[in-house]
């Protein structure tokens, strides 16, 4: 039998040779599907992340945008035999829900694709998710109308700031960390929810207001509806930009670190080019792109080098700082997501 022959019979009987199914892998598709917020956040995701894999490789990024974080996850594994996406892109809170749920694809450290990993602070890196950017959550006030600086997470619970406290509230991607941090503030371990919880009562007599996203803890700051909040750094950097009278504060607690970033989407069908995109994110060019316009810091150890004088003294920071951020055990509270929102809102409703 001639090789002519060989093919021909191969081909009627429907054979698969081995190394057709790895060309069919490596070839480049047309374009990839990445999962991420809408708004400003997902117009800087194009202009970073996926300006620099458009650029490197030609493949086209379409983001899905359409999808609360909670939403991807249910999407991907509704889509896993017959993935339609690549990228998955959550906040660290529900990397446990995806890992649970089998919504990523284990991140091969050894892939030679993944040239930026080595770059990447290793707080920031787990088996199925890796992040892109973060920024430390602490206490933000207001200069002129707050005599005494607040200090730590317990001083949020002031008689004086009676009603002009703004937190987020519990469907915020981080309104259940009222609860650890009411343990803190009480001199407990924040997996002590029983404090947690009684402290959330104490506050609620205070008449917070309730935030449903950060741009609403920000405009209360900003407009005096409220001086002193949960914030993060970067964002009191943000109201400052606007002309508002806020400084941040890192709580004698320990501020929380709070991340975002992205995993490889289970069962997609571009496995080489989803690592290339993960590679992308980990990049310090890309990342840039987060801290010229949120002022997060860069989980890329050189990202700051690449940003102007200014915004570098802004999102900069060093081992000691991250060693001192507390990082909220994700995996137990995400275990207690629903029976925490069903407490919380009988108290604040109470």
């Amino acid at each position: 039998m001639n090789r002519r022959q060989f093919l021909a019979r191969a081909a009627g009987a429907s054979v698969v040779l081995p190394w057709a199914a790895e060309v069919r892998a490596q070839s480049k598709p047309a374009q990839i599907a990445v999962m991420t917020w809408g708004g400003q956040f997902g117009d800087v995701v194009r202009s970073g992340f996926d300006a620099v894999f458009e650029k490197k490789f030609g493949i086209k990024v379409v983001q899905d945008r359409g999808s609360s974080p909670v939403e991807r996850i249910t999407k991907v594994k509704i889509n896993e035999a017959n993935q339609i996406y690549d990228i998955l892109q959550l906040h660290d809170g529900l990397v446990p829900l995806a890992v649970k749920q089998g919504a990523f694809e284990r991140i091969d450290r050894t892939s030679p694709r993944l040239t930026n990993l080595p770059q990447v602070y290793p707080q920031f890196v787990t088996d199925h998710w890796v992040a892109f950017i973060f920024s430390e959550l602490g206490v933000a006030y207001n200069t002129k109308l707050v005599k005494t600086p607040p200090r730590s997470f317990a001083d949020l619970w002031r008689p004086e700031f009676k009603g002009r406290i703004v937190l987020p509230a519990i469907t915020h991607s981080i309104g259940p960390y009222i609860i650890p941090i009411g343990a803190m503030a009480a001199g407990k371990s924040p997996k002590d929810e029983e404090a947690g919880f009684e402290m959330l009562k104490r506050i609620t007599d205070l008449q917070p207001i309730w935030a449903r996203d950060t741009d609403g803890i920000m405009n209360a700051i900003q407009n005096e509806e409220a001086v002193v909040g949960l914030l993060y750094r970067s964002q009191t950097f943000t109201l400052q930009g606007r002309g508002a009278p806020a400084e941040w504060v890192s709580p004698s607690e320990g501020a929380i670190s709070v991340s975002w970033g992205a995993g490889i989407a289970k069962g997609t069908k571009n496995r080489p080019w989803a690592e290339e995109y993960l590679n992308a994110i980990m990049s310090a060019e890309g990342q840039t792109a987060f801290a010229n316009a949120f002022n997060y810091s860069g989980a890329n150890r050189g990202t700051a080098d690449l940003l102007p004088a200014d915004v570098r003294q802004r999102v900069s920071v060093n081992v000691a700082d991250l060693d001192r951020l507390v990082h909220l055990d994700q995996e137990f509270m995400g275990d207690r997501r629903v029976p925490w929102t069903e407490r919380w809102n009988r108290i604040v409703a109470s």
